[in-house]
């Protein structure tokens, strides 16, 4: 029964926490007013993406939660099956990253010129930000799953410009295929030497 309880509790937190992030609107600050929109276009995720992410996060949750419990069960009377939960943490681990780059994607807007590759970065939370992708990029470094979440892989390029700034872009924005969106990656990914970095869980 405590073992029931304690996949319960998990569920719930779990629950709590997914509402709390996913309550969280997008919302356009003061700083891309009209006069921008005619020359910048947004460098963003789509609905239909997130969807589908969403869908394919949950299944691995789903799978990671009945192989727990399975494994709690069953490890009673066999005891080789225990070398199972680090693999089913795993899988419930992807909720938190999923959630962590679903958060940041909804903190910031990135809008860019695809004539004069000017950038701009609208936080929510934090002074807004503007530099030019071929002059000001310092270095680009990428961090990524060790794996994909189903057809989903979870990761993000952090652009190190010369304001000093860091400015993170989650994998969620570059998988919406748009032409300004496969503009902006294109020429990240042709001009500059990208350091790539591996992580089980790639937290923000």
């Amino acid at each position: 029964m405590k073992i029931f309880i304690i996949i319960a509790l998990i569920g719930f937190l779990i629950y709590l926490i997914a509402r709390r992030f996913l309550s969280v609107n997008t919302v356009e600050t003061s700083v891309v007013r009209a006069n921008y929109r005619q020359y910048f276009v947004a460098i963003d995720t789509s609905p239909k993406l997130i969807r589908r992410v969403t869908q394919s996060t949950i299944r691995t949750v789903g799978i990671g939660f009945i192989l727990l419990l399975v494994t709690l069960v069953l490890g009673m009377k066999i005891k080789i099956l225990w070398i199972l939960i680090p693999l089913s943490l795993y899988l419930i681990g992807q909720f938190f990253v999923y959630i962590n780059h679903l958060k940041y994607t909804k903190d910031q807007r990135i809008y860019f010129n695809t004539e004069t590759y000017e950038v701009l970065v609208d936080y929510i939370k934090e002074q807004s930000l503007s530099f030019n992708l071929m002059r000001d990029i310092v270095a680009v470094s990428e961090i990524k799953s060790v794996q994909k979440n189903r057809e989903t892989l979870f990761g993000y390029y952090k652009l190190q410009v010369k304001q000093g700034a860091t400015v993170v872009i989650p994998y969620l924005i570059e998988q919406h295929e748009n032409d300004a969106n496969r503009l902006f990656f294109q020429y990240l990914n042709e001009n500059f030497k990208i350091e790539v970095e591996s992580k089980l869980f790639p937290i923000i």
